[in-house]
């Protein structure tokens, strides 16, 4: 009886151990901010020259966020398709933004992002952040990423251009999509419909980010209790880094041969200067024509919010050199 009760004793405790793990690292990923100052950057010494970027682009201000502005509608609960109020989505074939969010995207703030595109007239589908992607990239993940390509294959236009937005985490769904796109012939054609990506923040190594992250908690406490949790987790749990580690290899060396524009700062430890250098060489040794918009200081999925003027800017930009037509 004694040796019955110290099992369940040290399961318990195995059990709010893990709790703990996967509570820290939710909190952590999901409220961590930084605020800083407006200096741009052009990074990694290539071929992207961002003052002749900015020089040239067209700007256009963007209307106030209303929403009685948008007809929205929704199809799973983590995914919506939207568009201006005065047609329905997916009607015509004017291009579609496949919008990947990052974690808790209030609706206010996703529309500031979606009106950028609106305003040009296309749609935007958007795949909504979650908790579980950090968890299980190649599970819950893909689970998302099966029910969006359902509904491009029943509700999409098969000729409809599509341009993918993806900040942060919502590199794991985009990942998904292409891998179940690539191997399902049903969905073979949506890779090739793809002609444009714009990627911003995307989540660099993952236990270097814990490490990172925790650098920046005040709280002496806090720090230990947040850094040894997630590291933890990402170490010793079975399978969770193999999966973040396909997850993020497959996103950099499958993606399509598109343009891209990378957004990103140099002080982010969720997605180092290190690791979007990287990113950078293997894109352009694929083919992509990447272009860039960095700063010296910002916040990791908020730069829109601490930069709009040149974010707006850059955006434009590349979109005109799209030359997407209604």
């Amino acid at each position: 009886m004694t040796r019955l009760c110290g099992v369940r004793g040290n399961n318990m405790a195995i059990f709010l151990k893990k709790g703990l793990q996967y509570w820290f690292g939710v909190r952590g990923l999901a409220s961590f901010q930084r605020r800083g100052l407006t200096s741009v950057n052009d990074f990694p010494d290539k071929t992207t020259d961002i003052e002749q970027m900015q020089a040239n682009t067209k700007t256009i201000q963007a209307p106030p966020v209303g929403q009685s502005q948008f007809n929205v509608r929704a199809v799973t609960k983590h995914i919506e398709v939207q568009s201006t109020s005065d047609r329905s989505p997916l009607t015509d074939n004017r291009p579609l933004v496949l919008l990947f969010s990052w974690l808790y995207a209030s609706r206010k703030v996703l529309d500031k992002h979606r009106v950028l595109y609106h305003r040009r007239g296309y749609d935007v589908l958007t795949v909504k952040g979650d908790p579980r992607y950090a968890f299980s990239t190649t599970g819950f993940g893909s689970k998302i990423a099966i029910d969006a390509l359902k509904f491009l294959k029943a509700d999409g236009r098969p000729k409809q251009p599509l341009l993918v937005h993806s900040v942060s985490v919502g590199f794991v769904p985009y990942a998904m999509l292409l891998k179940h796109a690539q191997e399902n012939m049903e969905y073979a054609d949506v890779p090739g419909r793809v002609v444009g990506q714009v990627m911003d923040g995307p989540v660099g190594d993952t236990k270097g980010a814990a490490v990172g992250v925790g650098r920046s908690i005040n709280n002496p406490v806090g720090k230990m209790l947040y850094t040894g949790a997630v590291w933890s987790f990402f170490t010793f749990v079975p399978g969770v880094l193999k999966s973040h580690d396909f997850t993020r290899s497959y996103w950099e060396t499958q993606i399509p041969k598109t343009p891209i524009l990378l957004y990103g700062c140099h002080n982010d430890p969720m997605s180092t200067k290190e690791y979007n250098e990287r990113c950078v060489e293997g894109w352009r040794k694929l083919g992509c024509d990447v272009r860039l918009q960095f700063w010296d200081d910002s916040s990791h999925s908020n730069h829109m919010r601490l930069h709009r003027d040149e974010y707006v800017s850059a955006l434009d930009n590349y979109l005109d050199t799209l030359d997407l037509e209604l």
